[in-house]
């Protein structure tokens, strides 16, 4: 029987060939949609859940408050993953990792600046699944200075040869043995390393008992059954215990009298496999996904679907009127209701199957472009994975089924007798529901197109906003700590050349990471301490990047006692209340117990600059000089918009003669500080396009309801014209019902969009307000869209003869 009615099925879209084309153009491109789109969200899902245990491993995190500043990180302390293993039996393992700095390794007359540099416990290996290609997981990081690498940076150093137990050189200081090789770390992992060497080979680790500094990225994996959440509630007694007497011992105040006025200190747990959706740190190891995102995706992708399937519906109800005599005849020779069903709905899933295999192909095509677009790395095999395929079949019975369930009850609900007889009314009931579905397909369509407007303005706002220092024309150099004390006459090396502005070496520049550490001003008590960010620099560092100066003055050569200044932004005087005049005065940065707490005179006030992202307020910053001998990673050149090329390769040229083997690397600060926004500009493309492919999509279901309007009004078209209305006025009626249907949408559309963009821009501290210009210019391109799509049925009715107008039925 199923063969049956694919045959009929075949026999009738070669008949109506057209609106076939379109039914199935319609729903391949929907499919493809929605399988793309979820594609990248199940890969922004499955983070860190290749892991044997990933649903008992848990990262500790800290969130405090001291004067008014919180502190939310992925952080804690170093004893932390030791304390916890001890205390807690729960607790089966624990691991840290440390991010200990961006070395240039050698191996022979090979040098390379690396990136992915971390050191762990012994037991990282234990508490994570990373295959390893050679070498033991036990023992990989028991011992100091092991190292072990992955399969691409053996490759990279030591070719063909086997890494294990060959020595790499870091910054020609440490000699770091490979004990291990193992798998590159999956794309879809929270934290990438190509070199994990043993964190007992930095002695300040193995001698950190600082409760009150957190550094380092803490792991458990829990017993099986154990409550994460009763774990949790156990962690307040950490406080007293460890915190306390360490608060008593550098401020000499206890405990209760510092966590007064709103301060507070605490540790919670955030499972492994939601730190990438659900991370909002600046401190975290690699910027992470955002689960609001993914959920927008996810509602794209059902939304496109269900265009697709709105249009199949209107454009099989469109072409009723010319099947309105085969279920007539059919149902005069003996075809029951039920039968007619059957066939139409095979017709929908034959169309709808037929669409599937299409989109397989076309999502094959286009996911190489769209990884490189997003900056992810999908894969998709169809017929290796066992679940996939079946999905997609799944996928394509259930659209033809939901696509196709209203137009075969439509159809098969003919009456044989009206229809032979030629009385068929096609002006019923329903056609408020064919005009309620175009309504929602723009609704959907507008909503969409306006957000990317949106979100495109919001980050034109960004990219052009004042940050409050200049961000163009400043070329950063990387690295250059490896070179030592040659940064001073590289420096001076680079400003001989003339369309060389400035030069500054720092520790970090804007829109990176930086120091966190607890002050107070000078004379205040322990509960009036605020955390600030900061940055040590030479003394160029507000020259090069142009920062304006609001009282008091900055760093300078000749003034040795500079060494223990600070400048402080408007935002860090205001956070600890200190009063003018400010230039002069004091604040007190907490030390170990053994050091004591350590002033620096306030020198100089810059004006608020964003310094990080413009998702957060300006934070308070102090600026700190280097001490002797102290050198950052970072130099930053001001140059010349003119030969930009040719100042390029002098500077490749001046670090040769300092860096001999060492790779020059650069980047140009204003790109660098844009990957700040790297989130919202793939938001930004995925919407765009999806909104496009919306409209689009939208568009094929107002040319079905045209049609069907048309055919409807065939008989009163003719009768108009023969009693002398104009081409035109014809054409304006007939385009009335689609500039109806698309300022309803626009009506209903423009609440639903105010609420989504609204909220959406409150990720930002610094925004625009919602753009109603942008939601007018989305509702006008759809309108433009819509009235382009119906006009060439509408002139090609308007312009027909009245004749055959009048012979119709």
């Amino acid at each position: 029987m199923f063969v049956n009615y694919l045959k009929i099925a075949i026999r009738n879209l070669k008949k109506y060939k057209q609106y076939s084309i379109i039914n199935v153009l319609g729903l391949t491109i929907g499919i493809t949609a929605c399988v793309m789109i979820l594609l990248y969200v199940n890969f922004q899902r499955s983070f860190d859940r290749y892991h044997e245990n990933a649903d008992r491993i848990y990262r500790i995190e800290t969130k405090a408050s001291f004067g008014g500043m919180a502190f939310n990180g992925p952080v804690t302390c170093a004893p932390m993953a030791e304390t916890l293993q001890r205390e807690f039996p729960e607790v089966v393992k624990a691991t840290r990792v440390f991010r200990t700095g961006y070395p240039v390794l050698r191996y022979a007359d090979k040098a390379f600046s690396e990136e992915r540099w971390f050191a762990a416990d012994s037991t990282f290996f234990e508490m994570f699944s990373i295959p390893f290609i050679d070498g033991d997981p036990k023992t990989a990081l028991t011992k100091p200075n092991n190292v072990v690498i992955t399969e691409s940076m053996a490759k990279k150093y030591f070719g063909n040869e086997p890494a294990v137990g060959k020595v790499l050189n870091s910054d020609k200081q440490t000699d770091y043995m490979v004990t291990g090789v193992v798998k590159d770390i999956p794309a879809n992992s929270h934290f990438h390393f190509d070199f994990l060497c043993s964190i007992n080979s930095y002695q300040f680790i193995l001698q950190d008992q600082f409760w009150l500094s957190n550094n380092y990225f803490t792991y458990i994996l829990l017993k099986e059954n154990a409550s994460a959440k009763a774990l949790e509630e156990k962690l307040p007694s950490l406080i007293p215990k460890y915190i306390g007497p360490q608060i008593l011992q550098t401020v000499g105040r206890p405990l209760e009298q510092v966590m007064i006025n709103g301060n507070f200190w605490g540790y919670y747990l955030t499972p492994l496999t939601d730190i990438h959706l659900h991370a909002n740190s600046q401190y975290e190891l690699e910027p992470g996904g955002n689960a609001s995102y993914v959920a927008i995706f996810v509602l794209i992708a059902i939304f496109i679907l269900v265009i697709a399937c709105i249009n199949f519906m209107n454009l099989a109800t469109a072409r009723s009127a010319t099947r309105a005599k085969e279920v007539g005849i059919r149902k005069t020779l003996g075809s029951g209701r039920s039968q007619l069903i059957r066939q139409f709905l095979a017709e929908s899933i034959f169309l709808s199957l037929l669409s599937v295999i299409l989109a397989m192909i076309l999502v094959k095509l286009l996911l190489p472009a769209f990884n490189n677009m997003v900056g992810t790395q999908i894969e998709i095999h169809y017929f290796n994975n066992f679940i996939i395929f079946p999905l997609l079949i799944a996928l394509g019975l259930a659209v033809g089924f939901l696509a196709g369930i209203y137009p075969a009850f439509f159809l098969a609900a003919f009456d044989p007798v009206v229809v032979l007889k030629g009385n068929l009314k096609l002006k019923s009931k329903h056609s408020w529901l064919r005009s309620t579905l175009v309504v929602f397909q723009f609704v959907i369509s507008i909503v969409l197109f306006s957000g990317a407007l949106i979100i495109f303005n919001q980050l034109k706002y960004i990219q052009n906003k004042n940050l409050g220092f200049n961000k163009e024309q400043v070329i950063v150099v990387e690295k250059t700590d490896d070179i030592g004390a040659q940064v001073i006459p590289f420096k001076e090396q680079l400003l001989r050349n003339p369309d060389i502005l400035s030069v500054s070496n720092s520790n970090t520049i804007p829109g990176r990471n930086f120091s966190n550490n607890a002050h107070r001003r000078e004379g205040a008590t322990p509960d009036e301490t605020v955390a600030i960010n900061g940055i040590h620099s030479d003394t160029e560092f507000a020259e090069t990047y142009q920062m304006t100066l609001v009282a008091g003055r900055y760093f300078s050569k000749d003034r040795p006692a500079d060494s223990g200044a600070v400048v402080l932004n408007e935002a860090a005087v205001k956070a600890f209340g200190i009063e003018e005049p400010v230039i002069g005065k004091g604040i007190m940065e907490y030390g170990p117990p053994e050091r004591g707490d350590i002033r620096h005179e306030i020198i100089g006030v810059v004006k608020d600059f964003h310094y990080q992202s413009l998702h957060y307020e300006i934070r308070p910053l102090a600026i700190e000089l280097f001490q002797l001998g102290q050198l950052g990673r970072c130099v930053s050149v001001r140059v010349k918009p003119e030969n930009i090329r040719e100042t390029i390769a002098y500077m490749e040229k001046t670090w040769k003669e300092f860096a001999s083997d060492q790779a020059f690397e650069y980047v140009f600060f204003d790109e660098d500080f844009a990957r700040l926004y790297r989130s919202e500009q793939d938001t930004r493309k995925i919407v765009t396009i999806f909104s496009g492919l919306a409209i689009f999509i939208a568009c094929l279901g107002l040319f079905g309801l045209a049609s069907f309007t048309i055919v409807q009004r065939t008989k009163e078209i003719g009768i108009r014209k023969a009693l002398g209305a104009s081409v035109r006025s014809i054409f304006l009626m007939l385009s009335l019902d689609t500039l109806k249907l698309v300022l309803i949408a626009m009506l209903v559309s423009f609440p639903i969009s105010w609420l989504i963009m609204s909220k959406w821009l409150q990720n930002f501290s610094y925004r625009i307000s919602y753009d109603f210009g942008a939601f007018l210019l989305a509702g006008f391109a759809a309108f433009i869209i819509a009235i382009g799509t119906v006009s060439h049925q509408a002139i090609r009715a308007a312009t027909s003869n009245p004749v055959d107008a009048l012979k119709y039925e």
